[in-house]
């Protein structure tokens, strides 16, 4: 099989997509003082002006690891949808059941194409029997709710990413500590997935015991009146500020896929270790389902290595005995193992020496399990 030049693939079309979108008026989140006023390095991120860190990425990344940390996470963009008939909808144009989603419960699923490919990944909240709230990818949003609005005609539908509120996830061990003295509550969200409200004297505040670090943690959905009072808060309870550099170590570490990286559209979530996303593949019937259903044997196969000199980089080609197999999706240095981490999307089945493409130099990697630092999220 082949790969293409990274230069040709779906991840440089989506470096052009964000070079495009920061042509336009750039987004700010309500917290944009703050970071200001902590030292942020800000930075554009798809279409909004983000803390790309504090003052150290590794820092902050091992700040989650050890206590807690938050983000703001506000540029991810918000779907409301309301319906008698919302489940069954979704159910057909999202790739993970939906219909059997209970009440009080997120799912993590899938947009995707008729072939099976992945358009954007994301998580429901099944709010009540006829509401259900998403949240997908900044860099997608528009697509995403064309697309959506296609899908759903008879759904109502509103896109709440800019009406002044945001989300704050609160990532660590001691995340539930600090919520628990903000709100004076202390059973609050016992199982991973779970949905709550905790009262504060700012209001009550939806919480989902989610996250994309691999800890035990929470997100935070705020209101316009909410979101910088609640961030002051955590921050003054011992929660350090984390920006989206130590965000990208942190899900790395914990194997979680990025889209743009990972995942795009040609990529099924057969290639990546995804099934589990889209629950009932066998059986509903959903956009992309057929295509998956007729896949009989899958070529592909999403790897990590750890790596003692450099970090192999994103499109860095693979190697294995010699043979050109793969292409790096991500690579980092890992703060919590000291030591450069990647995944790779390689040929299914490879075995031998690894070994990958540093600009002309090849420089030898080890294949390890993923992920490569153990979850705590559902502890």
């Amino acid at each position: 099989m082949s790969f293409p030049d990274p230069d040709r693939t779906p991840l440089r079309r989506l470096f052009l997509h964000f070079m495009a979108t920061e042509t336009q008026p750039i987004l700010n989140t309500p917290l944009l003082a703050s970071h200001e006023q902590l030292g942020a390095k800000l930075v554009p991120f798809a279409g909004w002006r983000m803390p790309l860190d504090y003052g150290s990425i590794l820092g902050e990344s091992r700040a989650v690891r050890s206590g807690a940390g938050v983000f703001d996470v506000s540029h991810m963009a918000r779907f409301l949808f309301r319906g008698p008939d919302v489940a069954a909808q979704l159910d057909h144009a999202l790739g993970g059941s939906i219909l059997d989603q209970p009440v009080g419960k997120a799912r993590y699923t899938m947009i995707l194409q008729e072939d099976g490919g992945i358009l954007d990944d994301l998580i429901t909240y099944r709010t009540a029997a006829d509401e259900i709230f998403m949240v997908v990818n900044a860099s997608n949003r528009h697509r995403d709710w064309d697309l959506l609005m296609e899908r759903l005609p008879a759904v109502e539908c509103a896109d709440l990413t800019e009406d002044g509120g945001g989300i704050l996830a609160l990532q660590g061990p001691d995340s539930k500590r600090i919520l628990a003295e903000l709100s004076g509550v202390s059973d609050f969200c016992p199982e991973f997935l779970d949905l709550g409200e905790l009262p504060s004297e700012w209001g009550d505040l939806f919480i989902a015991r989610t996250g994309y670090t691999g800890e035990h943690g929470y997100e935070i959905f705020v209101s316009a009146e909410q979101i910088v009072p609640v961030w002051s808060k955590l921050l003054a309870l011992g929660a350090a500020p984390v920006g989206l550099g130590a965000r990208d170590v942190l899900r790395l570490e914990a194997a979680l896929p990025l889209y743009g990286h990972e995942i795009h559209e040609t990529i099924t979530p057969f290639d990546v270790n995804l099934r589990f996303a889209i629950k009932g593949w066998k059986t509903r019937t959903f956009i992309g389902g057929d295509a998956l259903r007729a896949i009989k044997d899958v070529e592909r196969e999403l790897i990590g290595f750890t790596a003692t000199q450099r970090v192999p980089r994103e499109g860095y080609p693979v190697f294995c005995d010699g043979a050109e197999v793969g292409v790096i999706c991500s690579g980092v240095f890992s703060a919590t193992l000291e030591h450069p981490i990647a995944t790779a999307l390689v040929k299914k089945g490879c075995e031998g020496s690894f070994t990958v493409d540093f600009r002309g130099k090849q420089l030898p990697v080890e294949r390890t399990a993923t992920p490569f630092v153990p979850h705590r999220s559902r502890a």
